[in-house]
């Protein structure tokens, strides 16, 4: 009976860290056939053939569900990035051609409030474009360069912060020792999407490391009307040991609606 417990709790534990496991995003990331996608774009012409000449099929609005068929050997570029052009299927029967460019490369949903990401390359700098769509409202997007091109995202509501909807958070995967990491959380207005919170996070080796972190009103330790921005340094001092170093630092702070801006309430 111990054994089958034993057993049951490593296939759960596989199963739950195989959905768990993030997504993370990068420029040549491509879609895959009958993969479920969504459209970044608006009003996005599907056409007969894999060119901007070829006639429209239809007209597709942001958010909408389509299913890849495939990918063809056709490029263009679009937004300083060459894309290839996608073979897909509509929920409605229709088939056509659409560049990779005006596909959501993730998506997120909380209530009623659906994130969608695209990116962008000026000269040798990536964008991560944000567009969000609040209820059945217009979208509202957001354009910020990155520190690396492999991220992910993902979304939480308010957490407190009682002026916005939800928010959210682009989690940069630094790609070797050293490499500046961290991210940005956005937030969601309602009318606006905001850069409002920048964080880093660098490692050597286990030998230095700086880590960055906010907590939010509704966090555990969090206070309310107050954003709490945290930075760890920390040091190896010796391996053997593991005699460490490590200073924590903290700020506080108060959402004015535009941005944040440091607490002078002393009280």
């Amino acid at each position: 009976m111990k054994l089958f417990n034993l057993i049951l709790l490593f296939f759960f534990s596989v199963v739950f860290q195989m959905v768990s496991q993030e997504v993370y995003i990068t420029p040549t990331k491509e879609f895959e056939p009958n993969q479920k996608v969504y459209l970044f774009g608006n009003d996005v012409k599907l056409r007969e053939e894999p060119n901007t000449s070829s006639k429209v099929i239809s007209l597709l609005k942001i958010s909408t569900e389509v299913f890849v068929i495939e990918k063809t050997n056709k490029i263009k570029l679009y937004n300083g990035i060459d894309w290839p052009w996608y073979k897909i299927k509509t929920s409605n029967g229709e088939e056509g051609f659409l560049l990779g460019g005006l596909i959501s490369k993730d998506i997120k949903k909380i209530k009623n409030s659906i994130y969608l990401i695209s990116l962008r390359k000026i000269n040798d700098d990536y964008f991560v474009l944000t567009r969000v769509i609040n209820g059945n409202e217009d979208y509202i997007e957001n354009s910020t360069r990155i520190a690396t091109t492999t991220f992910s995202i993902s979304v939480s509501d308010n957490k407190g912060v009682e002026s916005i909807k939800n928010m959210i958070y682009i989690d940069y995967l630094a790609e070797a020792c050293g490499v500046d990491g961290g991210g940005y959380y956005l937030f969601n207005t309602g009318s606006s999407l905001i850069k409002a919170i920048e964080l880093s996070s660098v490692a050597d080796g286990g030998l230095y490391w700086l880590k960055e972190d906010a907590v939010f009103p509704s966090d555990f330790g969090g206070k309310k009307d107050k954003i709490i921005l945290k930075r760890e340094h920390g040091e190896m001092i010796d391996e053997v040991t593991e005699h460490k170093k490590i200073i924590i630092e903290t700020k506080q702070f108060v959402w004015q609606g535009k941005e944040l801006i440091i607490d002078t309430n002393k009280k």
